[in-house]
């Protein structure tokens, strides 16, 4: 159970330093500009054009979930490590 709760912490920690890095900004700022510019194209597409909407979707979405994962990985990190330190105690 600790191993895993070290490992957990560990890539939290490695996915917040990518984020904190040059190259995290930005691949998190193309991922931004994805997103702004699949709404942009959705302002202007034709709404019967179902299957183009679709698409303009999913490149946000995908965009999307590249922060979230991000995100997730240093929340699940960060939790991992303070219950390491809570089992430490005990």
């Amino acid at each position: 159970m600790n191993d895993e709760l070290i490992a957990e912490a560990e890539i939290g920690d490695k996915a917040r330093e990518f984020v904190e890095s040059e190259l995290g900004k930005t691949l998190l700022g193309m991922a931004k500009q994805e997103v702004a510019l699949a709404q942009e194209a959705l302002e202007i597409v034709e709404p019967t054009d179902i299957e183009k909407i679709r698409a303009l979707q999913n490149q946000a979405k995908i965009a999307r979930y590249f922060e979230q994962w991000l995100a997730e990985l240093i929340s699940k990190g960060e939790n991992a490590l303070i219950l390491w330190k809570q089992n430490q105690e005990t």
